[in-house]
């Protein structure tokens, strides 16, 4: 955010510097932000983003950086001088090949450039059969609404189910002050992403291995990554009682509506206080409306939450979305 008193250049440079973040090469460049941008605001950009410690440790998509520095470098070199590492990095970026198609996304929190979530992750929607190696919309959608709920979540037990590269578990245990949070998914590859992400947010974190699951802790937080197969739900362990269950674009399947459903019924067996949400990106209506009749046919009350816009997080307003309150009826 910007000021009246900040000064005009600050404000410009901040404004393509979050467009790098967040993976946005759908900008313009008017003549006044090329006018703007001389020695110092280069500087400035390079040093927030390309130079800076997280991204050289944690690099973004080298396809996306190149095309971004080629845009940037395309205006300037007609109206500016342009800064000679705005060509070394370009050259750097276009030779850097996304390992396995892996690269890393580095969410702000407020816009904030100093408080970024980083995931490893694909943009590619389905890997190895799944499609849980990427951040989907509805994770960015949950989270935001968390974080404007922290008391929901504070000293809580969460669960989350099918968590894919771990966004929203992280963003809750990271800002929402949850006792436990548990993330879940049937995937290896997804599993290990996961562990990859929380070590990166929670490097002071100890990992333990805990018959089968992988525990991160320290006196303050406890993030924990077990495999959950929906349709296997006798394997659960009793012990595993949350007081919160969430997920995030995960009714997206007809075939997955019974057992997802099967899976909520149980912990809201388990734990009649149990508070469940559920948010989803709606692509198609019949398949939301047929989990909505799952839930009815189960004895699952739900409600709907509006999400009217984003606040800590951007996410797609223009989606057709939903989020869900879930409990039994039989409490």
């Amino acid at each position: 955010m910007t000021t009246e008193s900040e000064p005009c250049q600050e404000s410009s440079v901040k404004k393509f510097i979050k467009y790098f973040y967040q993976g946005n090469l759908n900008f313009s460049l008017l003549p006044e932000d090329v006018e703007k941008m001389d020695w110092n605001w280069q500087q400035e950009f390079l040093d927030a983003t390309v130079n800076s410690k997280l991204l050289k440790e944690y690099p973004i998509s080298g396809k996306f950086a190149s095309l971004f520095l080629k845009k940037i470098i395309q205006h300037l070199e007609r109206n500016q001088e342009v800064h000679d590492e705005f060509y070394e990095h370009l050259c750097t970026s276009m030779n850097n090949v996304d390992k396995d198609g892996f690269s890393y996304r580095h969410y702000l929190i407020d816009n904030d450039i100093n408080n970024a979530i980083t995931i490893k992750e694909t943009k590619n929607m389905v890997v190895n059969g799944t499609t849980g190696l990427k951040t989907w919309e509805a994770a960015l959608m949950l989270s935001d609404w968390a974080l404007c709920n922290k008391n929901i979540f504070s000293n809580k037990n969460v669960l989350e189910l099918g968590s894919g590269v771990g966004f929203t578990g992280i963003s809750i245990s990271k800002y929402c002050n949850a006792k436990s949070m548990m993330l879940t998914d049937c995937h290896d590859d997804v599993l290990k992403t996961i562990s990859d992400n929380i070590h990166i947010n929670f490097p002071q974190l100890q990992k333990e291995e805990e018959n089968n699951i992988t525990w991160f802790k320290d006196q303050d937080k406890s993030l924990g990554i077990m495999p959950l197969d929906w349709n296997a739900i006798d394997d659960l362990p009793e012990d595993l009682v949350p007081d919160v269950l969430i997920g995030a674009d995960i009714v997206y399947d007809p075939s997955i509506l019974q057992p997802l459903a099967n899976v909520i019924q149980t912990f809201c067996l388990r734990n009649k206080k149990l508070e469940v949400y559920i948010a989803s990106v709606i692509r198609n209506e019949d398949t939301f409306n047929g989990f909505l009749k799952t839930l009815g046919e189960m004895d699952l009350h739900y409600e709907t939450i509006e999400l009217p816009k984003c606040v800590h997080i951007e996410w797609n307003q223009s989606i057709n979305r939903s989020l869900l309150k879930i409990y039994s009826k039989l409490k």
